[in-house]
């Protein structure tokens, strides 16, 4: 065996769309493994039907991955739940061919057995995907079993869903961004992900990072990172980068190894990542935007030091206002990304959080209303003790958790009325400053990157 084609669903454009660097990892795997790997990127296509006959019937793949790399939009009150549409894909594909069909992504990892059972599919991946996906094409290539392939999800002939063991590789593969579509990402918004480390060690109640990457860091050479980076921009004319790991600045050392890289080999770069208030220092935000970078997205989530205990954050609001101070101090724009109405919120706190970013005045605030609950966190658990959910309750389907100390519809009006008094506050549950027209028209200033930067 010997063709591989790995599909990728996802057709989210807003605020950008982001290429699918997971499928770009496996197929980075498989070719230099010595397979025939590619990637039909349905983010661009006008029908989903004919880009898939077409492709297919000039590509007869021997085994073909479905990538998901979610399963709605995580917005509450303005909730899309994109299954229905990857179900159709699934179906339209098995008209097309006969070869096995495996799901994959960090969407399905989520909901392995879940989404198995809504595809109609009986074989998937759940966590990375290089060395399972690599072995199960050998499996197949020379008949072997699966049962002893790490991440690999099954339904067998009896209807019994079964999850191998969960590893994670010690190493971080390369992805090929040769099968990447990287022109079109660029010209509608996008940005070359890069990834510097996996895992994450922190706790908090919503998150599901650890359960995808395990909580054990492992961190990239840093010089490896910087020669991808000028690879990007050599060969693909990526001229903007975004850092996709759950935290860039997490440990303090490895990012400011990236920095210095950065700087030496004069990469002239933009790039942008995610952040943590907690350890950011003076010294690494010059370091960082001597490296390029054009903007920080804080994770901060909340102004209420009650608010953040209760997500089991690892920094108090004393560190959101010093991480906004150096920021200011040197001219970085930085965006905050806040969760309204989660565990303990009531009218104190939220008065508290609107306080602590009214003071500190970020260049942009999103505000996320509501959490979305994904089985097997701590906001599941605690969704259940409050009653929000009922123990065994499907989450496939979008579902949110919002504090029994407030309503949904006062939350609601509560965040509307201040989210209208600044020019800088982003509310996607109530389409305030990311309307499709809104996007459209500051899309048209910010050619490549994130579109908060131009908020006042």
């Amino acid at each position: 065996m010997k063709k591989v084609l790995l599909i990728s669903v996802n057709n989210e454009k807003l605020p950008y769309p982001v290429a699918p660097i997971g499928a770009a990892y496996i197929a980075g795997c498989l070719i230099r493994a010595g397979f025939d790997a590619r990637i039909l990127d349905l983010c661009f296509v006008d029908d989903d039907f004919s880009a898939l006959k077409d492709y297919l019937a000039g590509y007869q793949a021997d085994i073909i991955g479905i990538s998901i790399r979610n399963v709605d939009n995580l917005t509450y009150n303005r909730s899309i739940f994109y299954m229905p549409r990857i179900r159709d894909i699934v179906h339209h594909i098995k008209t097309l061919t006969d070869a096995p069909i495996v799901a994959g992504g960090s969407g399905f990892s989520l909901f392995p057995e879940e989404i198995l059972r809504y595809l109609g599919l009986d074989l998937g991946i759940a966590g990375e995907g290089e060395q399972a996906f690599l072995g199960l094409v050998e499996a197949y290539g020379n008949g072997g079993g699966i049962d002893s392939i790490p991440n690999i999800s099954i339904i067998d002939k009896n209807g019994t869903f079964r999850q191998n063991p969960i590893s994670y590789s010690p190493v971080v593969s390369l992805p090929d961004r040769d099968v990447l579509n990287n022109a079109a990402y660029l010209k509608f918004g996008g940005m070359g992900n890069i990834q510097s480390k996996r895992g994450c060690p922190f706790k908090c109640t919503y998150c599901t990072y650890p359960m995808l990457e395990g909580t054990r860091l492992r961190l990239r050479p840093p010089e490896e990172i910087v020669s991808e980076l000028a690879q990007m921009k050599e060969r693909h004319a990526i001229d903007y980068a975004f850092f996709v790991d759950d935290i860039f600045n997490v440990p303090l050392g490895h990012s400011i190894e990236i920095c210095e890289g950065m700087i030496r080999r004069n990469l002239r770069i933009k790039w942008t990542c995610f952040a943590t208030p907690y350890s950011f220092t003076e010294e690494l935000a010059r370091l960082m935007k001597r490296a390029g970078c054009s903007g920080i997205e804080f994770g901060s989530d909340a102004g209420s030091s009650l608010t953040l205990k209760a997500y089991e954050k690892h920094f108090t609001p004393d560190d959101i206002i010093n991480a906004s101070i150096i920021c200011k101090k040197i001219d970085m724009p930085d965006a905050h990304y806040i969760i309204l109405g989660g565990p303990s919120e009531n009218d104190r706190t939220l008065d508290e959080t609107f306080r602590l970013f009214d003071k500190i005045k970020p260049r942009a605030l999103i505000a996320l209303v509501g959490v979305r609950i994904y089985p097997g966190t701590d906001i599941c658990k605690k969704a259940i003790e409050d009653g929000v959910i009922p123990n065994g309750k499907e989450l496939l389907e979008p579902v949110f958790y919002i504090s029994p100390e407030t309503s949904a519809d006062l939350l609601l009006k509560r965040v509307q009325a201040w989210a209208q008094d600044g020019a800088n506050r982003v509310v996607p549950a109530l389409d305030i400053r990311c309307d499709a027209s809104t996007m459209a028209t500051i899309r048209k200033i910010i050619k490549r990157g994130p579109m908060w930067d131009v908020l006042r």
